[in-house]
Parts: C-alpha cells; sequence; structure tokens
C-alpha cells in the first residue's frame, strides 16, 4: 500500500532511529541544528517573516511533524503553521543568548522543525535558524540560504514538488537495511566492525561538568603546508585532517585501536542533489594507529578505510550498527564516542557563509556564520569547516564528559600534529601520551559477561526468556544476554515489552527494555524481583542533558506569558492559522431568559467582571512562542462585559425571544481570535421593564462544559454577593499554569506510563471506525446536520430511571445503550465504539480551574452483534468505567500511543466515520433566586456521524441529537430516539 500523499512521507530508517529516541527522551536538544548569523546592517522582519513563510512553502517538511501511519511513522505537514520568526532583546552575551535560544527542544508530534530567532543584545544583533536534524543536514545548510536570501529580495523558489524524493530516499533506505538490495552492505560492515572487542575510550574531565565548546582557527601558512602535502601524496586535504585526528586519538586515548565517525552526505540518489532533508548517514571508521607508522602511512591507510566506508555508506547507520551487533545503550556508549565533521561551507556558488547578503530595496544586511554548535549525540564532536576566511576548527562537548581542560590539550595537541605532518610526512607518530589525569587507561577487550543463568533460575526468569526467543527468533538465550547484541532494533523492541507485559500480566515500558537491555536485569526491574543482574555488572546510567532555561523567572517570562494545560495546547496549536491567528473551533452560546425580573444593568456588569477575575482563562490573551508554544497572558478586566440591547416600547415578550435567539445565532456563526483574548460575550435583550435574556457565549478551546455550570455558578454568586470581597472569599484558585505543571509531573512519572501501556493494550488495531448506513468516507461525506431534540417525561423517564438503577448504571449509559442496541441494525461492521468527552481533571489543582480540559476518548463496547439489551447495558458500563479510570492520557497521546490513524495520516476523530455520545450535568443561571429558562441555538454542523447529548435533569430526559443528513433522515433518528420512550426489555419493565 502506498501510504506517501501529497503532504506526507514515510520516515527514513535513520529518521524512525531518531524518533525512537527522542519518544524516550523528548526534552533533548541533541539532534538540533543552529545556524547563527552575526548581522551587520538593518534586517527588516516584515520582509524577514515573508521570506521565512515562502521557505515553508518551498520545503514544507520544515513545518512538518511526526505521526503515525498505517505502516509506521510518517512526516506530516497537512495543515502546520508556517516556520516562526520571533524577535526579542536581551541583556545576555552572545554566546549565551544564542545558546539559551537554541537548546530548547522542539516538540516533534506537533512542529514545525523549524524556528528562527532575531535577536539584540549589548552591541550585537544575530539571526538564529534552529532545525531539527530529522528534516535537515549540513549539505541543506547552503541550500537554504541560498533560498532565504533570494526570498528575501523578493525572488521566492519556483514551487517544486519534495514528496517524489523524499519518498523514494525512505523506501530506499528500508530497502538496503532489510532487504537483498543491501546484502553486500551488511556483509562489509559486519566483516568491518565485529573483528573483535573494542578497546577504546575517550580521556574524562578533570573538570566540574559542563558544556564545553572550543573555536579556533588553523594559521593560513599551516593550511597551505597541509594542502602541498595532501598533493604530493594524492589525497584530499580532508584526508590530511582526518589522519592527523587519528593520530591525535592514539596518542591521547593510548590505544592502537581508533573507532571514529564521519558523516557521508547520502545523496548517491539523482533526485537529492538539491533537496532539503536528512539524508546524511555517520558512518564508523574503524582502523589500526600503530607506533610505527609514519604520518604517510597513516594518511594512505585512513584514506583507504574511508574509500572503503563510503562504497557502501548507503546503508543506514541503525543497519550498520545491527549487523555489527553494536545495537542499544550499552554498545551506543562505547560506539559514539567521537564524530568527526568535515563542512566545505563554500562548495554552493554565490553563497559566502561569512558574507551572506540579504539585501532589498529599502534594508540591508550582511550576515557572518558564528559557530555551528551540533553534535549529533556524540560525546565529542570536531567539526573543521572551510569558507571564505579560512579552515576553522571547533571542538564540542555538550555533557563535559572530556572537560575543556582535556579539551585545550587536544586541540593543543591536534595543531602539533599538524605541524608534524606539514614539516616530515615521514616521520614516525608522536609518542603515546605520558599518563595525566583525565588519561583512558588501556583496558582489558570486552568478553563475554559471566553467565548469571544459575543465580537466576526462577519461573519468571524462564517466562521472560521464552518470550525473547520468541520474538526474536534465537533459541538458546541466556540471562546476561542484551536485546540489543542479539540483533534487537527499535521496532523489535515495542513488540518485545508487548509480549512481556501480555505474559507475565504486568505493564511494561519501552524504556525499561533500553534503560536494562540484559535479560536479567530487564526481568528484576519489570517483575521488581530479586532477580540479580550477573556479577560485577551494572546498567547504563545516563544523566539527562540539562536544557538552559530562557530568560524569565518561575512564572514565565517578564511581560506575564505563562504555559498552558495540555488539553488546552493541543486545540490552540491545531486552531493557529499559517499567518499565526488562532481563530475558535467550537463555541458554546445558550441563551437564559428571565421573564419576571428586570435587568440591572449595573450589578449584571459587576457580576460578570468579577466573574472574570476569579476565571482568568476567558478574560487572557493567547498566543503559539515558536519555542514555549501555547502561552496565555492575563489581562485587566476594564471594559464593559455585557452589550445590552434595548427593545422597542411596543415589543412583547415574544418578540424579545425571537431577538434573543437571532442574537445567539450571529453569536454562533461568529468567531473569535484567541489572540485578542475577551473570550467570554455577553449579550443582553431586554424590555423596558420587566423581562431579559442573556445570550451567554464562550469559547470552547478555554471553556469546557463543566467549566461552563461553573462559570455559571460564579455568576450567580456575584450577582448575589454584596461585596466583591465577599464574592472573593473562597474562590482562591490555582492559576492554569499551575494546573499545566503538576499535569506534566504526572504524565511524565510513573502513572504516566502506565496509563499509555493500558491503552496500547485495550486498543492494538486501534480506535474501530463504525460505518453508519454505508461505507462512505469521512472525506466524501457532506457536513451538513440536522437537529433533533426530544424529552423523556413521565412515566416514561420514571421506568427509565428505575430501570437505571436496577442495573447499578448511569442514566446517561442506560440511554446510550438503548440508542445503540436500537442503532445496531444499522451499523455495517461488527465492532462498535463512540467517542465520549471524559473531565479530563486529573491533577487535584485543576478541580476548579475554569478552561478546557475535557478529554474526548474512545469507549469500546464489546458486545457481539447478537448481544440482546441487558448485555449492551452491561458492556456500555463496563467501557465507560475503563476508560473513566484510563482518562489521564490525553487524547492525542492515545491515538499516538495505538498507533491509531487513518488513509490520511489524520490522527483526529475528525477524519473517521464515528459516533459521539455524551452525559451533561444540568446546569443553569439564577439570579436572586430566579432560574433563567434555557435554549440554545440549532447547530448545523455535524463533525460525526451521529452526537447524542443526554441531560437528566432530575425530572426529565433530555436529549439533543446532530446527525449528518447524507447518511440518515431526520425520521431514522427519530426512531431510534424514540427506544427511550420504551422498556429496555419486557422482562426489565419496572
Amino acid at each position: 500500500m502506498d501510504i506517501t500523499t501529497p503532504q506526507h512521507v514515510p520516515l527514513s530508517v535513520g529518521q524512525e532511529a531518531m524518533w525512537v529516541g527522542w519518544k524516550l527522551d523528548p526534552e533533548q536538544w541533541t539532534h538540533i541544528i543552529p545556524t547563527a548569523f552575526l548581522v551587520r546592517g538593518e534586517i527588516d522582519r516584515a520582509r524577514l517573516e515573508r521570506a521565512v513563510t515562502a521557505l515553508g512553502e518551498a520545503y514544507p517538511q520544515l513545518r512538518g511533524r511526526v505521526r503515525p501511519g498505517p505502516q509506521g511513522p510518517v512526516l506530516d505537514w497537512s495543515d502546520a503553521p508556517g516556520i516562526p520568526v520571533r524577535e526579542r532583546t536581551t541583556d545576555l552575551d552572545r554566546d549565551d543568548a544564542v545558546r539559551r535560544t537554541w537548546q530548547v527542544p522542539f516538540d516533534l508530534r506537533q512542529g514545525p522543525l523549524a524556528r528562527v530567532d532575531l535577536l539584540h543584545g549589548p552591541g550585537y544583533t544575530v539571526l538564529l535558524m534552529a532545525t531539527h536534524h530529522l528534516v535537515y543536514d549540513g549539505a541543506s545548510v547552503l541550500i537554504l540560504l541560498e533560498a532565504l536570501r533570494e526570498c528575501y529580495a523578493g525572488n521566492p523558489p519556483a514551487p517544486v514538488d519534495q514528496v517524489p524524493a523524499l519518498a523514494e530516499f525512505a523506501t530506499r533506505s528500508r530497502e538496503l537495511a532489510d532487504g537483498p538490495a543491501g546484502e553486500e552492505h551488511r556483509a562489509h560492515w559486519r566483516k568491518t566492525l565485529a573483528s573483535g572487542p573494542l578497546d577504546f575510550a575517550l580521556p574524562t574531565s578533570v573538570d566540574v561538568p559542563g558544556y564545553t565548546v572550543l573555536s579556533e582557527d588553523l594559521p593560513p601558512d599551516l593550511v597551505a603546508d597541509l594542502r602541498d602535502r595532501a598533493a604530493e601524496a594524492g589525497v584530499s586535504y580532508v584526508t590530511v585532517l582526518l589522519a592527523g585526528y587519528f593520530a591525535l586519538l592514539r596518542r591521547h586515548c593510548r590505544t592502537e585501536e581508533v573507532l571514529a565517525f564521519v558523516p557521508y552526505h547520502g545523496r548517491s540518489l539523482e533526485s537529492l542533489r538539491d533537496r532539503v532533508g536528512y539524508f546524511v548517514n555517520a558512518l564508523p571508521i574503524r582502523g589500526e594507529v600503530r607506533g610505527s607508522d609514519t604520518y604517510a602511512t597513516l594518511i594512505q591507510r585512513v584514506r583507504g578505510l574511508v574509500k572503503d566506508a563510503l562504497r557502501h555508506g548507503d546503508l543506514p547507520l541503525p543497519a550498520i550498527m545491527r549487523e555489527a551487533g553494536l545495537t542499544g545503550p550499552e554498545a551506543r556508549a562505547r560506539t559514539h564516542q567521537t564524530v568527526f565533521q568535515y563542512w566545505h561551507a563554500g562548495l554552493r556558488d554565490g553563497v559566502d557563509v561569512q558574507d551572506l547578503v540579504l539585501d532589498a530595496r529599502d534594508a540591508r544586511a550582511r550576515l557572518s556564520l558564528l559557530d555551528l554548535e551540533s553534535t549529533a549525540g556524540f560525546t565529542l564532536a570536531v567539526m573543521v569547516r572551510e569558507d571564505s576566511a579560512g579552515t576553522h576548527v571547533l571542538w564540542k562537548d555538550p555533557t563535559g564528559s572530556v572537560g575543556p581542560t582535556v579539551v585545550a590539550e587536544l586541540a593543543a595537541d591536534y595543531r602539533r600534529v599538524l605541524r608534524e605532518i606539514a614539516r616530515d610526512p615521514g616521520a614516525t607518530l608522536i609518542d603515546l601520551a605520558e599518563d595525566r589525569p583525565g588519561r583512558a587507561e588501556p583496558r582489558e577487550g570486552a568478553g563475554p559477561v559471566a553467565d548469571g543463568a544459575g543465580r537466576a533460575a526462577t519461573e519468571a526468569v524462564a517466562a521472560m526468556v521464552d518470550v525473547w526467543q520468541d520474538v526474536l527468533g534465537i533459541d538458546d538465550i541466556r540471562t546476561d544476554d542484551s536485546f540489543f547484541e542479539l540483533g534487537g532494533h527499535s521496532l523489535l523492541a515495542e513488540t518485545l515489552v508487548l509480549a512481556a507485559g501480555e505474559r507475565l500480566g504486568v505493564d511494561v515500558s519501552i524504556r525499561t527494555l533500553f534503560d536494562f537491555p540484559r535479560l536479567a536485569e530487564f526481568t528484576a526491574e519489570v517483575l521488581g524481583s530479586a532477580v540479580a543482574s550477573p556479577a560485577g555488572e551494572e546498567g547504563p546510567h545516563e544523566a539527562p542533558p540539562v536544557v538552559p532555561e530562557l530568560p524569565g523567572d518561575a512564572e514565565g517570562e517578564p511581560d506575564g506569558w505563562r504555559s498552558v494545560p495540555h488539553r488546552m495546547s493541543v486545540g490552540i496549536r491545531r486552531q493557529q492559522g499559517a499567518e499565526g491567528e488562532i481563530p475558535s473551533e467550537s463555541i458554546i452560546c445558550k441563551v437564559y431568559y428571565f421573564r419576571d425580573l428586570a435587568a440591572d444593568e449595573e450589578r449584571l456588569q459587576e457580576a460578570f467582571r468579577r466573574t472574570l477575575a476569579v476565571n482568568p482563562a476567558l478574560g487572557s490573551r493567547y498566543r503559539v512562542d515558536p519555542v514555549l508554544g501555547p502561552q496565555y497572558r492575563e489581562e485587566p478586566v476594564d471594559y464593559p462585559v455585557v452589550r445590552f440591547v434595548t427593545m422597542e416600547a411596543s415589543a412583547t415578550w415574544d418578540d424579545l425571544c425571537a431577538e434573543a435567539q437571532r442574537t445567539a445565532d450571529a453569536e454562533m456563526a461568529g468567531r473569535l481570535d484567541l489572540r485578542e483574548g475577551r473570550l467570554l460575550r455577553v449579550v443582553c435583550v431586554r424590555l423596558g421593564g420587566r423581562g431579559f435574556a442573556l445570550v451567554v457565549k464562550a469559547d470552547h478551546t478555554v471553556c469546557d462544559g463543566l467549566s461552563f455550570a461553573q462559570l455559571l455558578r460564579d455568576v450567580g454568586a456575584a450577582y448575589a454577593a454584596s461585596t466583591e470581597g465577599a464574592f472573593l472569599a473562597d474562590r482562591r484558585r490555582p492559576s492554569p499554569a499551575e494546573v499545566e505543571a503538576a499535569e506534566g509531573r504526572v504524565l511524565g512519572g510513573q502513572q504516566g506510563r502506565e496509563l499509555r501501556a493500558a491503552w496500547r493494550k485495550k486498543l492494538p488495531a486501534g480506535v474501530p471506525e463504525v460505518l453508519l448506513r454505508n461505507a462512505t468516507r469521512w472525506q466524501d461525506s457532506p457536513p451538513e446536520g440536522d437537529s433533533v431534540h426530544f424529552s423523556v417525561r413521565g412515566d416514561a423517564y420514571r421506568r427509565h430511571t428505575a430501570e437505571a438503577q436496577n442495573l447499578k448504571v448511569t442514566s446517561f449509559a442506560l440511554a446510550a445503550a438503548k440508542v445503540l442496541f436500537a442503532m445496531r441494525p444499522s451499523i455495517l461492521n461488527d465492532e462498535l465504539c463512540f467517542f465520549c468527552p471524559f473531565p479530563g481533571r486529573f491533577v487535584p489543582e485543576a478541580k476548579e480551574v475554569l478552561g478546557n480540559f475535557v478529554n474526548l476518548l474512545p469507549v469500546l463496547v464489546e458486545a457481539p452483534r447478537e448481544a440482546g439489551p441487558a448485555d449492551m447495558v452491561r458492556a456500555v458500563r463496563e467501557g465507560l468505567l475503563w476508560t473513566l479510570q484510563h482518562q489521564g492520557l490525553p487524547f492525542d497521546e492515545v491515538m499516538d500511543e495505538i498507533r491509531d490513524v487513518d488513509a490520511t495520516g489524520e490522527q483526529l476523530p475528525r477524519k473517521r466515520r464515528a459516533l459521539f455520545m455524551a452525559g451533561n450535568q444540568p446546569e443553569g443561571l439564577r439570579l436572586d433566586g430566579t432560574a433563567g429558562e434555557t435554549r440554545m441555538p440549532e447547530m448545523t454542523d455535524a463533525l460525526f456521524d451521529f452526537s447524542l447529548w443526554v441531560t437528566d435533569t432530575g425530572e426529565e430526559l433530555n436529549c439533543g441529537v446532530v446527525h449528518r443528513r447524507a447518511f440518515m433522515p431526520r425520521e431514522v433518528v427519530e426512531d431510534w430516539l424514540e427506544a427511550l420512550n420504551r422498556p429496555l426489555e419486557p422482562a426489565l419493565e419496572v
């Protein structure tokens, strides 16, 4: 099946490995590529924004995000917002400001994967482009810079369909990794890397760990001499530099076996020559550096090693490491120690990274590239960059594992080695470094770990051995074997944790396998048993990277912007438009009629003002910060909240009702912009004397149904309170930012991991699509809907209530079961499921905070087609209870965990044929003890095939339905609802 669409491509093997790594540690900034330029002159902000928008249109993959696909994760940019541009002023020094800005993680699930910042500081202006490595590599930098220059000048590149080339590369990467086309490459890497244990370790730090970079230029005379030596030896300049680095590693690592990675551009397909994307492939170069070698001998050996590697460089790195049995955290720690990056920044005609001109009639700026500090996940990265300013060397130690003292020694000795090569290539290599603090000691080869099977011979371990053998297809697995050394990889890891959880009756996190890859350790961690690790062995311990905070205090940035809770954040991101606007997607609007009261204008204004003061979500402005995501800022309520419309003196009550209904219909049609705030709108339509109606409208993005009911209670209390102090006395509530922080602690901890595992187990094949009456695709279904209102009163209501009590279910659950049973003959598929909103307030801080926390989740109704009415009730009850107990995981994460997707790659329920059912709490507005009569505007858009709202007032059951006209006539819907007036079945009639 071809899963490529014009806005949707599969991930390559390398991209998927990066995606899995990000899921294990979403806060990482390892794979961000920052391109920072010192600016001389003036940049026109508006022109820059237009240029960046054009870049996002020319290279839409930069705006993408990772989503589940039917055959694995995909990069999708459908409906994606533009690349954000942000301008800010700071008091920080230049390098600190740049690092704090680029070292902020990207959210690969949300995107976009690029951002632009214009930083103004003491004596400097910096243009910073930060892009995630998932969609970008070193060769892409020059392509994008040329395009930026042209877009800024008003000459955007002609549109080119990016999909075919990206899809071709992804498909080919999988064919090479797993198919016969890659067998020759795989054989080469098995032979090259699997030749005995690796005896190689970088020197360790003697300093306090901390972010370390060291930048220097090679002297021009040394560069000229090295180029002469390269020409004499018949090799490239970079080969001489790499050979010098190998000699340096031998000296400081005290070993004659060296392993360093070298990036290969990966653009062997003609279609990739001028593409922006992640095509680079880091190749491991493993070779001997003997004490008897001359530099000339070493240069030729390195040349041969690199040529062999490049011939087989199209095999993706994850497949290379798998073939060599070097997968998993332990192997990565041993192998991914250093990378030698060579970047010729002058290869693209007309693009000078030290003098890139952004020219327009009214604004001109010259850009000079600063250090490129990305490391791609290696302990020590050395980048040699050539440009018009010469040869530049940047030493990058992001975690401080090597440390500034040792890095400075390495840099000084590297220059010394290069001087030796330039002076006399026939000289013997410099002796091994003398012992100093931080020097790596020679180590014994890593042999087999002592067999711990005798001590771990328990039933639990035996069961786990069976699981591993089934998943890996290998016999005779020992308890000290590592999953990754046995050939396991990220996709098999997901299979194994699911199988282990099912076999042993526990929930297992994929992170557990990565942290404890040996069978005995893994079993002990999963089961909490006394199974010990093999003697003398410790599991890997990785300290999470320290992400510098952006300037600002604990409450947010100094200008008052703060983070919003998760559910609201998802909605705001989804609604953001191409120009940054955040239009409302859904509105709550209701009308409350007070026939016997006169409208007190001053009291009404004050009541709604006080209500907004304790519920800031409706009075705040919102934005999507390109770095920090959706945020809100509280605004003073210094405007009249209520708008008054006075009817003519001759108007009757019926005239008022009609006018109020017209006002409500107009408010439903009008959309708000969350950037502007003022998301509560109230209109009072009044007669000259007694009698008025209140039209209350709130944006659903920041106010769900429970919050709307709370809003009305607050209004009633504020209207009755004699003073503002009396009203505020018992309404001190946490802020939305405090709720967001509490949610983060839960979702990032053990409870979050348990919820994810439970949903994966519950819906292994995703959410069933419910095809009602015909099999038309959702995308081909007209959205026009019709509304039906239905009430159950009198004896029928009393019978319904008694049935619910008898069956120990809620009134809503019984109503949903009755309607589902009536609909069942019209449902084409056997599976039964509906979406239902749950409160979503899974942290105590959210209990009384107004916002949109509602969590729309699937409820699986496990009732066979032949099930009777009572069985249907029980199945609905069990489905609701299970989802209620697991409602803490937000909808978008549920869909991601179960890899739920339709043919378009869309996760939202709006892209599937589905049912919606909700039980509403009775709510109303009371003023001076008088309850307003409630009416709702008609709804004409049908998101779902069939949506049912059920409200039990205690006196009657009120039902509202919105259905798609294309699928069912009104008469059919009314017949289904009529089931509510009938007994569930004769035997149960009370």
